[in-house]
């Protein structure tokens, strides 16, 4: 979806932003499994971690562009608690930014030890994981964005 779209309720938005919630997820957890692998020490995985690093960095800017073109003028429209929510994410956005762009330059370092990378990744992974429950209970709830229209 892009310029020119048709707005969407805030209930498909809401599905929306919980299907790619989702995809994130099974990223997570292949990278959960894969450093999991290196971190035993089982396999010398260390360029196909990386580069599952970089993947999750990636598509989850992009998440945050889905967000901020969708999630955040749904909030606008959805009164004071919406509002508020929408400068969290705005700020909180902003922060993720500058992470992502840290850790991607931590990738293209070939200095950088493969252990602290893994450990770097693993990390995010967990943060990110807490970010979308914060994100599902508070910014996504029926009480924020309202209840799905009942079909007729």
């Amino acid at each position: 979806m892009q310029e020119g779209d048709v707005t969407l309720h805030a209930s498909e938005v809401r599905e929306l932003i919980r299907s790619e919630h989702a995809l994130l997820r099974e990223m997570l957890d292949e990278i959960d499994a894969l450093t999991a692998v290196f971190e035993s020490g089982a396999a010398p995985e260390g360029e196909a971690l990386r580069g599952k690093g970089a993947a999750l960095y990636e598509r989850f800017e992009k998440h945050l562009e889905l967000e901020d073109r969708l999630l955040k003028p749904t909030l606008l429209r959805a009164g004071p608690a919406g509002e508020r929510g929408a400068r969290h994410l705005e700020h909180e956005h902003r922060e993720q930014r500058e992470l992502i762009r840290y850790l991607l330059g931590r990738l293209e370092k070939s200095r950088t030890p493969t252990l602290l990378i893994a450990r770097e990744i693993r990390n995010f992974a967990e943060y990110l994981r807490l970010d979308m429950e914060h994100e599902e209970r508070d910014l996504l709830a029926d009480d924020i964005l309202g209840a799905a229209p009942q079909a007729r």
